[in-house]
């Protein structure tokens, strides 16, 4: 066994084999410009520019999608900063963590809804960078440029964490200068007066446009502690939050205002090939680039969701290559799949999804954020995360009623293309449902924790480092077999 191991030295430096476990402070690396980087690498991308345009498209003004798309980014930044300081100090994945408010079963219905949004933006990605390529030339269709890029992208997972923030380093310097000089050369053009003339737009437009911000930018909310969790414990939580938040912000910032810029200026062409028009076939190659570890983090943290999903009922090895390998190679095929059969409608397609994605997550955020920063002030018994019998029980009735009060209150707002709450014309068209069900939620569950403190001394005041491996411990309930 000695001798496997010290042949195994050498993979595990390169390739991770850890996934869903608490990582021990010996396995704790990383700087805290990593994460600036990271999130930089994370938003500066070409799908950001597609979502500029599409800010556009909904019918604000160039002026007035960076109105937009300012104060959206500062808010979604805000709440995925807030989460990512979880990471270093309970050092689990987001998924897993969310454990502690909805309990050990009771968490069960985020694995899905966390993974339906790693696939979907997989297939998102992957259709933008098939798009993009087609611009640059036609000897392959978009199905096949889809399964090259998807290639690409498992390729960078087999290695897992380190690399993963490697690549986001190199792409937060290569595309962030791509997309400078894209800006400049669009700026010796001119749109047209009515796309730079100033007006206020009108709530329900300026709401709609600074929601899709929020969205894309909170849709990092429920993985974002995956990709801070090997930081030391004793990480600043505040320089942490503001490495995140002004990576984030930047990036989506810039990306966005590109994306704008271009749909105002060649509205008809659609921003992948406006792209084109404006800068040349080189900059479609690496916004193509751009997107590579977007699909790797997506089916990385889709990894999570099934593993933790799986969890419930059966306990897998601290450390396994296997474990972590086949979920993330099952989740990037099933958006490859899904991109190949839906890429003729990809910008309807990608507002309608951010929709529904608002809804489901606001309300998550809310009861998330208030628990860690309010009530249990970042205490928790981490290994009670890995079973049902623990200090967070099967459900957690106060997070999973809270958010359960945030989804109802946000119904009445809610504007989407399928669904038009009963409250929205009154509000002249806006759709502010993201912002009532967030506070609803929050507001909530710091009421039912205060009105029931007794019942919550078993979750507050331990150690937030477990007093035992959670791997060695049995399983869910009743010591399931161990696999991976």
């Amino acid at each position: 066994m000695a001798a496997t191991a010290a042949r195994n030295a050498p993979l595990r430096r390169y390739v991770e084999h850890r996934h869903i476990d608490h990582i021990p402070e010996a396995a704790r690396h990383g700087k805290l410009w990593h994460q600036f980087a990271f999130w930089f690498g994370g938003n500066i991308n070409v799908f950001n520019v597609v979502l500029g345009a599409v800010i556009v498209s909904i019918g604000l003004t160039f002026w007035q999608s960076l109105v937009a798309i300012a104060a959206g980014a500062l808010i979604g930044a805000l709440l995925i900063a807030l989460h990512a300081t979880q990471g270093p100090r309970l050092g689990v994945p987001q998924s897993i963590q969310s454990r502690g408010q909805f309990g050990f079963y009771g968490s069960a219905f985020m694995f899905p809804a966390v993974l339906l949004i790693n696939v979907g933006f997989i297939a998102a990605c992957l259709v933008i960078q098939a798009q993009a390529m087609t611009g640059v030339t036609n000897a392959l269709t978009i199905p096949e440029w889809i399964v090259i890029w998807a290639v690409s992208s498992v390729v960078i997972g087999i290695f897992g964490y380190r690399w993963i923030h490697r690549v986001m380093q190199a792409t937060a310097i290569v595309v962030g200068v791509t997309l400078i000089i894209m800006l400049a050369q669009g700026l010796r053009y001119s749109p047209p007066a009515r796309e730079t003339a100033w007006a206020w737009p009108s709530s329900g437009l300026l709401l709609a446009g600074m929601a899709l911000l929020v969205i894309d930018l909170l849709s990092y909310g429920p993985l974002v502690s995956d990709y801070t969790r090997y930081l030391p414990a004793a990480t600043s939580a505040r320089r942490l939050f503001w490495g995140i938040y002004t990576g984030s912000v930047l990036a989506t910032f810039l990306s966005c205002a590109v994306g704008a810029y271009l749909a105002a200026l060649l509205p008809a062409l659609g921003p992948v090939a406006a792209i084109g028009r404006v800068s040349g076939s080189w900059a479609l190659v690496i916004m193509a680039l751009s997107l590579i570890d977007a699909n790797t983090v997506n089916a990385y943290t889709g990894t999570f969701q099934i593993l933790s999903f799986g969890g419930m009922w059966r306990r897998f090895k601290a450390e396994s290559l296997t474990a972590r390998l086949v979920p993330f190679v099952c989740g990037m095929a099933v958006g490859a799949v899904i991109a190949c059969l839906g890429y003729r409608s990809l910008v309807t397609n990608l507002t309608n999804f951010l929709d529904v994605l608002l809804v489901i997550l606001i309300p998550w955020s809310a009861v998330n954020l208030a628990d860690y920063f309010l009530v249990r002030h970042g205490k928790y018994d981490i290994a009670s995360f890995f079973t049902a019998d623990g200090a967070y029980g099967r459900f957690a009735w106060r997070g999973l009623l809270a958010y359960t009060i945030g989804l109802a209150v946000e119904w009445p707002f809610v504007a989407q293309s399928d669904y038009t709450g009963p409250l929205v014309r009154a509000l002249g068209g806006a759709d502010i449902s993201w912002l009532v069900g967030w506070f609803a939620a929050a507001i909530a569950y710091l009421l039912l924790s205060a009105l029931t403190p007794g019942t919550l001394r078993q979750m507050t005041g331990r150690s937030p480092q477990p007093a035992e491996s959670p791997a060695t411990r049995a399983g869910p309930a009743s010591g399931g077999p161990v696999s991976g």
